[in-house]
């Protein structure tokens, strides 16, 4: 039996095409919906306001941009920084509890915002008090009428003899939804509007019921669900991508997946004596064997677990692979920031560094929509540029003429 591949190995392209499947991107597993489509990943990477709609279609089979723009402004899917300290679109019922499971990693930003630009609780309380004064008066505020009505409480004087304006304000905007007073919702233009965040749904009222904050009774329990929520719409994922996509440590990234394996199978032993039925399937441990042209086995019942290098996934994603492959093969076409990208540490079963500088070429952290084929990154396409090919050209005329056809088809749909 080959060797399960060291952490530091190349992930074989097998596990690009699981995670497609994972994440929605193909007929037989994308969503009824757009809400269920962001429910399912649990939280989506919305920085770029302009490529949240192609987020969300791509990953549903008849969605249009105004089934979108009527899931925000239903208040059904919200936007803000639940987690890592990066802008996500997560469902209205996930918004708190993920929120707060995950709020004490950025207690270090909120010192430093402290100590560098005096955002501190008191300047915190009062930019509170005016934003939702304002919102009770005219309802979900643009960015700009929001930042004018702080400048006019007298919210960005100097600090310490020097203007920090520029700082305080996105640490305020950030600030207040790290600590769910607001939250962005209904799009008007190229942003969301900014709303009370305090009529969404609680966070004891998400899966893992009260106590889910840093140090609570149910914190555990609620890392447990994000673990296997990721797992089930990302998969194969490791404890450091995980620790990745959430900022928990490595240990406790690892732990929370082993509790995901477990509450997978608590809930399909329920549904087998009787109890309620539900959309949750059982996760499965896996390793990446052979190398870049290797595959992906899941581990059997029993079997030990290597020290590196180990996977979870859905457990029915095996079979799922086997009867999809094709349509798992065929040729993509992605927004900038998408999951299949963003969303893991390793990414080495996607592209390799030459692709990962084309995707993001500059240190400003922008990236780029891509186009992948047969699991493998392929291109890239600039927003209002043409194609740039990985190598400098197309592989093939074959490639070519699928990727262009990807491009069209997904134009079409954001065209509505």
């Amino acid at each position: 039996m080959p060797a399960a591949r060291a952490s530091s190995a190349t992930l074989p392209t097998e596990v690009s095409l699981a995670r497609i499947i994972s994440q929605g991107l193909i007929p037989a597993t994308a969503a009824p919906d757009i809400v269920a489509a962001v429910s399912r990943q649990l939280a989506i990477q919305g920085q770029q306001v302009s490529a949240v709609p192609h987020a969300l279609l791509v990953r549903t089979s008849e969605a249009t941009p105004a089934d979108v723009d009527a899931a925000f402004a239903r208040g059904d899917l919200v936007r803000s920084w639940p987690m890592r300290g990066t802008v996500h679109i997560t469902t209205a019922a996930d918004h708190h509890w993920l929120r707060v499971a995950l709020m004490h990693r950025t207690d270090a930003w909120v010192r430093r915002s402290e100590a560098d630009y005096g955002v501190d609780t008191a300047l915190c309380e009062r930019a509170a008090e005016v934003a939702l004064s304002l919102i009770e008066d005219q309802g979900a505020l643009t960015r700009s009428v929001l930042l004018a009505a702080w400048q006019e409480a007298g919210l960005m004087e100097a600090f310490r003899g020097e203007d920090v304006s520029a700082y305080r304000r996105r640490h305020l905007l950030v600030r207040l939804q790290r600590e769910g007073i607001l939250v962005q919702g209904p799009r008007a233009g190229n942003e969301h509007l900014v709303m009370d965040a305090r009529s969404l749904p609680d966070a004891d009222s998400g899966p893992a019921g009260a106590g889910v904050a840093h140090g609570g009774t149910g914190h555990r329990a609620a890392c447990a669900h994000i673990a296997y929520r990721y797992a089930a719409g990302h998969g194969p994922v490791s404890a450091e991508d995980l620790a990745r996509w959430t900022t928990l440590p490595k240990t406790q990234a690892a732990r929370a997946l082993e509790d995901a394996v477990e509450l997978g199978e608590e809930h399909a032993s329920a549904e087998g004596a009787g109890g309620p039925a539900g959309a949750r399937v059982p996760l499965v441990r896996a390793v990446a064997e052979g190398g870049a042209r290797g595959g992906l086995r899941a581990l059997d019942p029993g079997e030990s677990a290597p020290k590196a290098g180990l996977l979870y996934m859905r457990a029915d994603l095996p079979d799922l692979l086997s009867a999809h492959r094709g349509a798992a093969q065929a040729t993509y076409f992605l927004g900038s920031f998408d999951e299949l990208h963003v969303g893991y540490k390793d990414r080495s079963c996607l592209t390799d560094d030459d692709g990962e500088r084309l995707i993001c070429p500059a240190s400003n952290g922008m990236f780029r929509p891509i186009l992948v084929d047969r699991g493998r990154l392929v291109a890239v396409r600039p927003v209002g540029e043409g194609l740039l090919w990985k190598g400098g050209a197309a592989p093939s005329a074959r490639v070519e003429r699928d990727v262009n056809r990807a491009v069209t088809r997904m134009e079409r749909r954001l065209a509505g």
